[in-house]
């Protein structure tokens, strides 16, 4: 198992300010990517991000601590 971290941040540009939410998984859980509920939760964030971030902020989840290279 490995600690998970997730969060979808982006620019309302209609609204003039910044959306930001933490999106891990139930208890930071690399187990709990499995669970159906969870991934569609996902699939709904990222499309809000696509609709609405016009490119702007970030949309990830990934292992804690990973160090871009």
């Amino acid at each position: 198992m490995k600690t998970v971290q997730a969060e979808i941040e982006y620019f309302d540009s209609k609204k003039n300010h910044w959306i930001h939410s933490d999106i891990e998984p139930k208890g930071c859980s690399s187990e709990s990517l499995k669970d159906v509920d969870y991934r569609k939760f996902l699939h709904d964030c990222l499309d809000e991000w696509l609709d609405n971030s016009n490119g702007s902020g970030t949309f990830y989840i990934e292992e804690e601590n990973y160090q871009r290279k």
